[in-house]
């Protein structure tokens, strides 16, 4: 059971070999697989962010990544999760070792959910204590 961030999403539909690698062994195994919605958040902003002069392509990038997102239970940003993630923010910014909220949301998400994240960003996801990390 995992929980994807961005940048493996981003890797995916960039072709890095990794993420292809990791997602036909993810699918070979039919697990829970999800994101939280958090990461759909800055999925779309890069979508609207890059192609947002150009109306006709947005259309498309959009229905694209609806598709990929799709395959993907998208779990909600709760009450329950925002106080784990405040509580990890606390102590991360106590010690010093800050992450970007929207990591703390993900990393917050998995251990509410008990779920393995996925990502390359090893080095932000490791500063959590009890967080499952897999990387490709």
């Amino acid at each position: 059971m995992r929980l994807f961030d961005t940048t493996f999403l981003i890797d995916l539909v960039n072709g890095d070999k990794g993420a292809i690698e990791k997602a036909a062994r993810v699918d070979e195994e039919g697990a829970f697989n999800a994101i939280s919605v958090v990461t759909a958040h800055e999925y779309f902003r890069g979508i609207f962010y890059i192609y947002l002069t150009d109306s006709k392509l947005l259309r498309l990038k959009l229905k694209k990544a609806e598709a990929e997102l799709a395959r993907f239970e998208n779990l909600p940003y709760t009450y329950e999760i925002a106080k784990r993630a405040a509580e990890i923010d606390a102590k991360l910014a106590k010690t010093g070792e800050t992450i970007s909220l929207v990591d703390v949301i993900i990393a917050a998400t998995a251990l509410h959910y008990k779920l393995a994240v996925v990502t390359r960003d090893v080095d932000h996801f490791r500063r959590v204590p009890g967080l499952e990390i897999e990387t490709y």
